[in-house]
């Protein structure tokens, strides 16, 4: 899986560790409650979460949905996001973006969305589509910069 590069007010490059598999659920929920507030993980989930169940991590990590990929620093294997590409029936994939709040405003966020997009057009979808609460406006910033449709939930 390519790198994640970006360029902006820090110079370290983001690199996507790996596809996650099932048995990285641990590290998936230790970065959550370790990385992410509350209120980061309500604007990702649109409900107070703390977790993700093994279930829906098992959803979150079958190849024929999208890609579940975790984002790492260069030289690190501290988790700084955790971003999805889901395949939809009838309507674009869905984009969906989590980071670690000490890596927040500072570009990661956009370089990982960049890199989704060129993910998904690589599979022939030049759109993609976010389920964004309205208060939610660094996301929705970065939805409208990328061209996604926006679904403001709320």
């Amino acid at each position: 899986m390519p790198s994640i590069k970006r360029s902006g007010r820090t110079s370290k490059n983001l690199k996507s560790t790996r596809i996650p598999a099932t048995i990285d659920l641990d590290l998936v929920n230790h970065f959550h409650l370790r990385d992410c507030s509350a209120a980061s993980r309500a604007a990702r989930y649109h409900a107070g979460r703390s977790r993700i169940r093994a279930s829906e991590w098992r959803h979150l990590t079958r190849p024929d949905n999208g890609y579940t990929v975790l984002i790492s620093t260069c030289g690190q294997d501290r988790l700084v996001g955790l971003a999805h590409l889901f395949w939809q029936e009838c309507a674009p994939p869905e984009v969906a973006i989590l980071i670690a709040d000490d890596r927040q405003d500072i570009g990661v966020g956009t370089a990982v969305a960049r890199w989704l997009a060129g993910l998904a057009a690589a599979h022939g979808h030049l759109v993609q589509q976010a389920y964004i609460a309205p208060d939610n406006v660094r996301a929705l910033r970065l939805a409208r910069h990328f061209g996604a449709i926006v679904d403001r939930t709320g």
